[in-house]
């Protein structure tokens, strides 16, 4: 899963003010919800009527559907899944390597023989990585630092092809200078040193831990701000490292035991660069907001927003002894991580020589499209995607997804084979140099949006899904009804039916994070979608140990890999066999309502009347609680004209919220209501010096004209 951190700075504007204090979670999770938002009582048990579906009018269309679900059902296998992990994840395979286009290649094959159409989109984009890094201390006493996850003492293979772990944004050097930990290197931490009386020396490598460099409710410029405190104190280098109280010993089991991190491991990030990512065009910076296309100019790496001072991420054993090595000022309470010791702030003594060479260059990467064509609806499509590329072998991160759609392949050839066809087309979509940042699928939409817009009908995003329990649907609010359906079918590894794992106070159901895919169409182009999966914590992110032998951990016996196979198919089943697209308003507001209660604790909203908006919302919620019982009416009878005439206007008043000339502060995201979190438009308004009411003004007044407009359309 992608992080890097420029994109996470994008993010962070609201997603840190939603859930503070997080430190680090895996962005392509669902996000937390804001509070519990209460499900509907009109949502049906999917057994409870046996030959009505939502978005299907109930009869015999519906009967025999359940008999196509129960034959895919199944068909995933561990045999399968482990054969396709085993072509997949058996060595790193970065974007726009050679053991990268080989996997596209498997791609392209195995579709192929499934009786897909397949066809492969090729884009150039920047590519970097590590040519050389060092460390070693050099006073108080000289030490060379072993740079490779695991042990030192016993490195498996797969720690030694794998590497180093790195930092993409990292500049080049070759310096020497005194360390001095800096907490999470945020204003407010370089304030403290101040108020110590600590003076950082020019020339100093900073030790950062992960957790609170970003966000905080502290706006979205807070990563550039952050990073302009590393230039004013004219640092030599940047060290970060993940503190193990949040991911690690204090958790819970580490690996090879657990899902947590053990002392010898970390990942591979983008870490700290300058400007605001919010305003920036998503996709490579070298060729601003455009397709990639091959042959086009692209900007020099060097004219691009770049760190100017080598950057490393290092294990969190090595963190330790760096830090047991210095000396002055004990770090206040607040700073201390989870190390067992005395910690300091660093007061000369010690000094580290730090070396980081980093390969920067244009590499083609291959976006790898198969379809089946749709027997009666075959210019609507229903695409399942899952990125291929991976920062090391990434056997969960993204093996698990793209295992989960070649099995899906697999069990609609067996389908069509005993005479089933969909009535919409269904795509799927192998993504590549998504670790580099999103860049396969934003790179399609810069290419084909329009199309990809106009044509496609619900998005299902596959990356990552067999971390461990809990299952976890990250959809639109508007699918949720639909995902829950779904759940209520289909048994979970324990053999209990998925939606009975739900905890009252814990919907399994919530809006969409961020990290991965699905971002591109549901906040770019507007499209329903979802990103639902296992998503336990995952301390391998990133890492050497999610390789082959790793998924003994994380997915012991493939049982999530063939839940979520069942899950994805039967999902693109029913959206590509409804007679509209199954969609229900009524969670749409109540997800606005919880957002809108959310904003009352979030100090960057001071001042802001809401009184108007949450009156416009709940009369949107009555409104379209007394829709969706007309919408189950026409499934429930079989109404079929009746269900297209509501379908449409749910089509309308789902779509009010995307505005075609994007967002005020970014043309090239267009949701309003959520992108990634809460109310963007409202977020970055609140930040905002200049105008700061007038802003805050016309994004609530966009809102408050979009929900009359829902009224209107569904009334």
């Amino acid at each position: 899963m992608q992080r890097l951190v420029s994109l996470i700075a994008f993010f962070a504007l609201c997603a840190a003010a939603v859930v503070p204090g997080v430190a680090h979670m895996s962005e392509d999770q669902p996000a937390p919800a804001a509070s519990a938002v209460p499900m509907p009582q009109w949502t049906p048990d999917a057994r409870s009527n046996v030959d009505s579906l939502i978005g299907w009018p109930s009869g015999p269309r519906v009967v025999e559907e359940r008999r196509w679900e129960e034959k895919f059902v199944a068909l995933p296998s561990a045999q399968n899944a482990l054969a396709i992990e085993q072509n997949l994840s058996a060595v790193p395979h970065r974007a726009g390597t050679p053991a990268d286009y080989k996997t596209a290649m498997f791609f392209r094959d195995r579709l192929k023989a499934d009786g897909f159409d397949v066809t492969i989109q090729p884009f150039e984009v920047l590519f970097t990585g590590p040519l050389d890094q060092r460390l070693e201390l050099t006073a108080p006493a000289a030490y060379a630092f072993d740079l490779l996850e695991g042990d030192p003492a016993n490195h498996t293979d797969y720690e030694k092809m794998a590497g180093p772990a790195f930092e993409g944004n990292s500049a080049d050097g070759d310096v020497t200078g005194p360390l001095v930990y800096v907490n999470h290197g945020s204003e407010e931490d370089w304030k403290a040193l101040d108020d110590m009386g600590v003076a950082v020396p020019n020339g100093a490598i900073v030790i950062e831990r992960f957790g609170g460099g970003f966000g905080g409710g502290r706006g979205p410029t807070t990563g550039d701000r952050n990073y302009q405190e590393l230039v004013k104190h004219k640092v030599a280098g940047v060290i970060q490292y993940y503190d193990p109280r949040d991911d690690g010993v204090y958790q819970g089991e580490t690996w090879p035991n657990g899902n947590y991190k053990n002392s010898f491991m970390t990942e591979r990030v983008g870490g700290p660069v300058p400007g605001v990512g919010a305003i920036r065009p998503p996709g490579d910076p070298t060729l601003p907001g455009e397709a990639p296309l091959a042959g086009k100019h692209h900007l020099l790496w060097e004219q691009t927003a770049h760190s100017d001072f080598p950057e490393m991420d290092v294990t969190q054993n090595v963190a330790r002894k760096l830090l047991a090595s210095m000396s002055g000022t004990v770090v206040p309470a607040a700073w201390h991580d989870g190390f067992e010791m005395v910690e300091h702030i660093g007061d000369g003594k010690a000094k580290a020589h730090m070396v980081v060479k980093m390969e920067r260059k244009l590499v083609t990467i291959w976006n790898v499209f198969g379809s089946i064509k749709g027997a009666t609806k075959p210019n609507e499509i229903v695409t399942i995607g899952s990125h291929r590329d991976a920062m090391a072998f990434g056997a969960i991160d993204p093996g698990s997804g793209s295992t989960v759609m070649l099995q899906v392949a697999d069990g609609f050839k067996t389908l069509m084979d005993a005479g089933w066809k969909p009535d919409r087309t269904i795509q799927i979509a192998s993504w590549d140099g998504h670790e580099l940042g999103l860049w396969g699928s934003f790179s399609q939409a810069y290419k084909d949006g329009a199309a990809m817009r106009r044509q496609v009908v619900q998005y299902i995003n596959t990356d990552q899904l067999t971390n461990g329990r809990p299952f976890r649907g990250s959809m639109s609010p508007e699918l949720w009804p639909f995902g829950r359906e779904i759940a209520a079918s289909l048994k979970d590894i324990d053999g209990k039916v998925i939606l009975s794992t739900e905890k009252p106070r814990e919907p399994m159901f919530r809006a969409p994070g961020g990290g991965s895919d699905h971002q591109t169409y549901i906040y770019w182009l507007g499209i329903p979608g979802s990103s639902n999966g296992y998503y336990g914590h995952f301390g391998a992110h990133h890492s050497a140990e999610d390789n082959l032998d790793g998924l003994k951990v994380y997915d012991p016996g493939f049982l999530q890999a063939i839940s979520m196979a069942q899950y994805t198919g039967v999902q693109a089943m029913r959206a590509a066999g409804a007679d509209r697209m199954p969609l229900r308003l009524t969670p749409i507001a109540l997800q606005l309502l919880a957002d809108i209660d959310a904003m009352k604790g979030q100090s960057q909203y001071g001042g802001l009347d809401t009184k108007t908006f949450r009156e416009r919302v709940t009369a949107y919620r009555m409104v379209a609680e007394a829709f969706d019982a007309k919408l189950q009416a026409a499934e429930r009878s079989g109404d079929v004209v009746s269900l297209d005439a509501l379908e449409a206007k749910a089509q309308t008043a789902r779509g009010v919220f995307w505005m075609p000339n994007g967002l005020y502060y970014n043309k090239y995201w267009h949701t309003i209501d959520r992108n990634v979190a809460p109310f963007p438009e409202l977020n970055y308004a609140a930040y905002e010096t200049q105008d700061r009411d007038g802003k805050l003004n016309a994004s609530l007044t966009r809102l408050i004209d979009a929900v009359n407009s829902a009224i209107t359309t569904i009334g």
